[in-house]
């Protein structure tokens, strides 16, 4: 109830924020602007769920990601270059999208965004829905993405590990109202060791920290 979805919507223009307010994001005033030229500058919402068209093929929900791009060119070139990040997507390419696994169905959310070249991902709770060894393995294969890429991608997740895991900086939302509580920067090395003295004690305070809003409410 803190508003983080909220914050995605408004930032991708889903969500119409407040008179007045100011929203910057990748040097660019998206406040007010439509979704389509949210878009068009490069920031591409991938929304909670697996948001796939299930009917299509792999491939073809690929390309309505291409379709988003503000350079058509190319396009083929990033066909190959997402095979070499989704390996497992490039053997089910002609395959119907709806008959994935969860897994599966959730890369492909992931690499259709990417397809679009943004200059920022949004991502919410990409993760939330499936089982906790499938959590753990995709959120390796963002951690990989990220460093072959250097998009930058903005993650809501109530997973204080996933958290953890996977930023450079947290910023802690306290509800009623929804406002800032805490930015806290992660300077643990990459990879990541969830067991690193480092890993643990971080978590540990942000548990900590939620537990007492938890308490106060």
């Amino acid at each position: 109830g803190a508003g983080k979805s909220t914050l995605l919507k408004s930032l991708s223009g889903l969500v119409r924020a407040l008179p007045g307010s100011s929203t910057k994001l990748a040097g660019l005033e998206i406040a007010g602007l439509s979704p389509e030229k949210i878009v068009a500058a490069g920031v591409i919402h991938v929304p909670e769920g697996r948001r796939i068209f299930g009917t299509l093929s792999v491939r073809e929900n690929l390309r309505m990601g291409a379709y988003l791009r503000r350079d058509k060119n190319g396009i083929q070139a990033d066909y190959e270059k997402c095979f070499a990040l989704f390996p497992r997507l490039k053997e089910r390419i002609e395959q119907q999208a709806g008959t994935l696994s969860g897994g599966e169905q959730q890369m492909l959310a992931i690499a259709r965004g990417l397809m679009a070249s943004p200059k920022v991902l949004l991502l919410d709770e990409p993760f939330s829905a499936l089982d906790s060894l499938t959590r753990t393995r995709l959120q390796s294969e963002l951690q990989a993405i990220w460093a072959y890429e250097k998009t930058a991608m903005l993650l809501v997740t109530h997973d204080v590990e996933e958290a953890v895991f996977l930023a450079d900086r947290i910023v802690v939302l306290a509800p009623h109202p929804g406002r800032i509580s805490n930015i806290v920067k992660v300077d643990l090395p990459r990879p990541r060791v969830r067991d690193s003295a480092g890993f643990v004690s971080l978590k540990a305070s942000l548990l900590r920290d939620l537990e007492s809003y938890v308490e106060a409410a």
